[in-house]
């Protein structure tokens, strides 16, 4: 199976064994950069494969769903010969991706697979509270999920600088520099790039001043090729800073409403293909509010306008808050979803389980979605995978297997022991559960030790142990980022090995030193702010001491 799960995979019949290709028809010098990042050679005795750009409705209309699509596209495959035809180089971007996945797993099969996006935003954005992402990060974050299917990426870091403290500072070269690498990079991947700016925090609404900033700003980076632009009001005080403000608007929603659209108009003017994102400072909660009501039907049908749901992290996002949300403002929610981001009072959290929670019919009435990522960059990969596979494709998303591909992505062979500590951090603003597999296996364990089976119930649990240990041993190996990033979860997780093993020793042959020894590492344990597992090994920790 590959990820995201295509639409319609006919490749059914014979297998296509291809050890390189021949490339011929369009698109064959960028294609040969796709398949060569997947370790696929291209030389002239390889399997044929033909590009062909074809501007027609079967590779630019979705039947399904009346809808045109610039990401459409078709692999026609046969003994001989692979055929992709796409209307644009996106869409042969997303069939070579899909193509080089359908060789590496052995999974080309002769017959013609279809597909096409669901959700037509589909996205992240750097928009946490904490150490800005290393631009090595942002670079390897962006090439994954364009691999992946995701189209958009905003770049809001809220500890940029120049993102909020300093928003009327034009970024120094240096600073612009990397942006530009940044965009261009983005480019190459497929991906719309939205520049964004927060300047709420110390912006006068009544001063021509501010404005003219402002604007110039956006046009220090639309200087680097940039056309996508996001006006970010989250975070920022509720009431009027300035004086005259309060005197020129009745409230802040109108000041808002004001700014919006006279930004909006300003950059049509210079530039009527620049597409413009705002966040609202009411951007959860009541869909009918009177702030977001009167702001979404108040500024113009083609901005885009940021939610992130009922609440601040939504547990769930539906159909009927979408349509809710259309009727009062005028415009389908883009969603800022805020998962897996652990800023703020999450941060002891590391949330890398997979997306769950979002209606299946929610690409109908929403313009899309943008997971807000943690200061983490390569934990963020894996919830972001499983996020892009329900983008593209949430008819067939399955959270489980999705989180398994991520996981074979991210370790390989190692998969299967990093799921020992994996389990215990799916905890985050979707799921309050974790550490199911370890709950299981405490009730076998207890299960056999109340039947008499002391013997049995030890084995089951010195095993489990045994294969935690294993874990901890290879996350404990910084060199790797992803477990560099995980350091402070390691060393809970060492914690919690270290309780296992004092609970262990109890069971095996209790004393009054191990008791002593046991509720100490127990209160150690349970003193350490760091989220881990779930009440089952507490609970354990706790019947052994009694």
């Amino acid at each position: 199976m590959i990820y995201p799960v295509p639409q319609k995979n006919n490749l059914n019949g014979n297998i296509i064994e291809i050890n390189s290709v021949k490339l011929s028809g369009d698109y064959t010098e960028k294609a040969e950069k796709i398949l060569s990042s997947y370790d696929i050679d291209v030389s002239d005795n390889g399997f044929s494969v033909e590009i062909k750009f074809v501007n027609s409705r079967k590779t630019t209309y979705i039947e399904e769903i009346c809808k045109l699509c610039n990401e459409k596209y078709f692999i026609t495959a046969d003994e001989n010969k692979v055929l992709i035809e796409a209307a644009t180089t996106r869409g042969a971007f997303r069939a070579l991706n899909t193509l080089a996945k359908l060789i590496k797993k052995n999974e080309l099969k002769t017959g013609v697979l279809e597909d096409y996006p669901l959700f037509a935003k589909r996205g992240y954005i750097e928009g946490f509270y904490g150490d800005t992402w290393e631009q090595s990060k942002r670079l390897s974050v962006m090439s994954l999920m364009a691999k992946y299917g995701m189209n958009t990426f905003y770049y809001a870091p809220k500890d940029d600088d120049y993102h909020r403290e300093k928003w009327r500072e034009p970024y120094p070269e240096k600073e612009l520099g990397e942006l530009k690498n940044l965009f261009d990079y983005a480019c190459e991947n497929e991906l719309d790039f939205c520049w964004s700016i927060g300047p709420g925090l110390t912006y006068k609404y009544t001063s021509e001043e501010d404005f003219d900033l402002l604007i110039n700003k956006i046009r220090n980076v639309y200087s680097i090729g940039v056309r996508n632009f996001g006006l970010l009001l989250d975070d920022i005080p509720a009431d009027f800073q300035y004086e005259e403000d309060s005197k020129a608007f009745d409230s802040t929603v109108d000041a808002h409403i004001y700014l919006v659209n006279k930004t909006y108009n300003a950059l049509k003017d210079f530039d009527s293909s620049i597409n413009l994102t705002v966040c609202p400072t009411q951007y959860f909660g009541d869909e009918n509010g009177y702030y977001i009501s009167k702001f979404g039907s108040s500024i113009p049908a083609d901005v885009s306008l940021f939610w992130t749901g009922a609440e601040i992290c939504s547990r769930v996002q539906t159909v009927r808050e979408a349509d809710e949300f259309m009727r009062s403002t005028c415009h389908k929610p883009l969603y800022w979803d805020n998962f897996p981001v652990n800023d703020a009072e999450m941060f002891q959290e590391m949330h890398i389980g997979p997306l769950i929670g979002r209606d299946k019919d929610l690409y109908k009435h929403c313009e899309g979605i943008i997971s807000n990522v943690m200061e983490y960059a390569e934990c963020s990969k894996i919830p972001l995978m499983t996020i892009a596979d329900y983008l593209w494709n949430p008819l067939s998303y399955n959270p489980e297997n999705s989180l398994d591909n991520a996981h074979d992505e991210m370790l390989g062979n190692n998969k299967d022991l990093f799921f020992y500590i994996a389990e215990h951090l799916e905890v985050s603003c979707l799921n309050r559960h974790a550490s199911a597999f370890m709950s299981e296996t405490f009730e076998k364990i207890n299960f056999h030790k109340a039947i008499g089976e002391k013997e049995k119930s030890l084995e089951i649990f010195r095993n489990y142990i045994a294969k935690c240990r294993e874990c901890l041993n290879l996350i404990s190996d910084t060199s790797v980022p992803l477990f560099e990033e995980m350091a402070k979860w390691a060393k809970k997780f060492s914690m919690c090995c270290d309780l296992m093993d004092a609970i262990y020793a109890m069971q095996e042959n209790p004393d009054e030193e191990k008791k002593a020894y046991l509720a100490d590492l127990l209160q150690k344990y349970n003193s350490d702010a760091v989220v881990l597992t779930g009440f089952c090994l507490r609970e354990n920790a706790e019947k052994t001491l009694k």
